[in-house]
């Protein structure tokens, strides 16, 4: 029985990841319905990992579930995008602070490990990959600070940013400028400069505001309406 719900827990959690790529190619978008029978059909599962896939991340603000309608890919609004950002505004230097004090021989090639994997991902124009050790970069970050409130929220908000990169975002431009950003933040820790590290973080997320503010999956206001999300077809 104790194997049994660890094979399920795990399935669970591997379709959830499943979702989160899909939003994240674009396959998936934003006000888009989730049917939990075709998504496990298509995976040859049964629903109940789907279910609890869905509700995962209904708790981590990717989903939302209307009444009678099921799941849908959350929408996002501008006003919730700006509060989001005033909240990284404070969260990321403090962040930085912390994590710095972990600096040592191992975290350092780590991070030269997943900046080497980030250009080569680049190189290769992967760029689901890239922003997965994207994801990974930040998430190794976070856990340096050995701070549980600020790596659960920190993860759940960078989860819902997700929601709008769309493919409106996979510029070369934006890639070009992403890198170095993280290149520039990965060579102050290494060095031990906590000034110049917690201004690389800060740019970064300066710039990374300004990239999500123009996606256009963003939403003046969310619209209560049914009529207005869209359906998979």
């Amino acid at each position: 029985m104790d194997q049994w719900i660890k094979d399920h827990q795990n399935l669970s959690h591997q379709v959830g990841k499943i979702i989160e790529e899909s939003i994240l190619k674009g396959e998936i978008q934003p006000g888009e319905r989730i049917v939990e029978t075709e998504l496990a059909m298509r995976l040859g599962i049964s629903k109940s990992p789907v279910r609890e896939a869905l509700k995962k991340l209904e708790g981590d603000g990717i989903v939302q579930l209307i009444a009678r309608k099921g799941y849908i890919v959350k929408l996002i609004s501008k006003k919730s995008m700006e509060k989001y950002f005033e909240f990284m505004s404070i969260v990321e230097p403090f962040a930085a602070k912390l994590a710095i004090k972990n600096r040592n021989a191992s975290t350092c090639k780590d991070l030269d490990r997943m900046i080497r994997q980030m250009k080569e991902s680049l190189e290769n124009e992967d760029h689901v990959r890239y922003y997965l050790l994207n994801w990974e970069f930040h998430e190794f970050l976070y856990k340096l600070t050995e701070n549980e409130w600020i790596i659960t929220f920190a993860q759940m908000a960078r989860k819902q940013v997700n929601l709008v990169r769309g493919w409106s975002l996979f510029t070369k431009d934006r890639f070009t400028s992403s890198i170095k950003g993280h290149i520039s933040i990965a060579n102050a820790f290494k060095d031990g400069d906590v000034k110049r590290y917690v201004k690389a973080v800060c740019h970064h997320v300066n710039m990374f505001q300004k990239n999500i503010m123009e996606s256009q999956f963003l939403k003046d206001e969310i619209s209560p309406s049914p009529s207005s999300w869209s359906k998979r077809k």
